[in-house]
């Protein structure tokens, strides 16, 4: 999982968990406006609408979980798995 939320697991205070969700938050931002002006300049048929929508919806997914993961890691609810 620390790979694939690679954010959030930058440390554990209060101060951390803010500067990853203002991170998140960003990247949503940047994705949304490219992805607005890509439906916005081009004439896209329905298909390619439903692609872009549908990696929206993806990275609005893996944002807030993001979010979710800082949280869980800053107060200790997520437990590291011991190797034997």
């Amino acid at each position: 999982m620390r790979k694939f939320f690679a954010l959030s697991f930058r440390g554990k205070s209060l101060k951390c968990v803010i500067l990853e969700t203002l991170l998140y938050a960003v990247i949503l931002v940047v994705c949304r406006v490219l992805m607005s002006s890509v439906l916005g300049i081009a004439s896209l048929p329905e298909a390619a609408g439903i692609a872009v929508n549908l990696v929206w919806q993806i990275v609005r997914l893996y944002c807030f979980a993001g979010v979710a993961v800082a949280v869980l890691y800053a107060t200790d609810c997520l437990v590291k798995k011991k190797e034997d």
